[in-house]
């Protein structure tokens, strides 16, 4: 008898690391997204702290774009979003919304500078995130523009981008390599503005075929199926709330 109370807990023991390993795969059950059934947020502006916000595992935090000037053609980084901050208790991804993909070398220098801003305040930097908005017959000439980032920017960061739910129909090989060869993790996003995409549900059943690793990005208060079930994806590593300065607003 003792023996077989041993094997359970020893069994229970050994489940509850297992889970405690695990990227949270949380999702809410309401039909709309509740920002307290998850741990990881976008923050793109000032937004009020909230009990869901303080026990965050991972924060994204917008702090810049990139755009080419109309008449000078020059590239820059205008700052964006929230100072820095002191969350020592959370992984830290810095956002960047890109509009172009002619860097001209100066941008990841301010982009370096931002993070050892973030560090110096005792952060633990995961890397960056790129948003951008690439067209699916685009995405070769995406993938390569983020390879060359990707052996510019020091190893010890990672490399995150947002993904568009029609990228699910990308089939070219070599570019499918690129992206497999030199990002970290891709975060769909199923939302525009503060409206879920009609028939995500599709778009999202066939992001498994690209054998990325993959996040899905979704909005506080949006439309969401709780039946879905995404954890039986080796390549599906969590979700990501994309906070809302109004979120009582559905």
């Amino acid at each position: 008898m003792l023996k077989q109370i041993f094997t359970v807990v020893m069994t229970l023991i050994c489940m509850l690391s297992i889970i405690a390993c695990q990227p949270s795969l949380s999702a809410s059950t309401s039909g709309r997204v509740d920002a307290e059934d998850y741990d990881a947020f976008w923050i793109w502006g000032n937004i009020s702290s909230a009990p869901y916000l303080k026990a965050a595992k991972e924060i994204y935090v917008l702090q810049g774009e990139i755009r080419l000037d109309s008449q000078t053609h020059h590239s820059k980084l205008i700052p964006q979003g929230v100072s820095v901050l002191t969350i020592p208790q959370q992984k830290v991804w810095l956002v960047f919304r890109n509009y172009h993909l002619d860097w001209q070398g100066q941008e990841l220098t301010q982009i370096l500078n931002r993070i050892q801003q973030w560090e110096k305040k005792g952060n633990h930097l995961q890397g960056i995130l790129i948003d951008f908005d690439a067209k699916t017959q685009n995405l070769h000439a995406y993938a390569l523009f983020l390879a060359q980032l990707r052996q510019q920017l020091p190893a010890k960061y990672k490399l995150s981008i947002t993904g568009l739910m029609d990228w699910s129909n990308m089939q070219d090989a070599k570019t499918l390599l690129l992206f497999r060869n030199n990002i970290n993790e891709m975060i769909i996003q199923t939302y525009q503005g503060s409206t879920t995409i009609p028939n995500y549900e599709a778009y999202l059943h066939k992001i498994s075929k690209l054998k990325l690793p993959y996040k899905i990005g979704v909005v506080q208060r949006g439309e969401w199926n709780p039946v879905l079930n995404f954890s039986a994806d080796p390549n599906f590593k969590g979700y990501v709330v994309f906070l809302l300065r109004n979120p009582s607003t559905p």
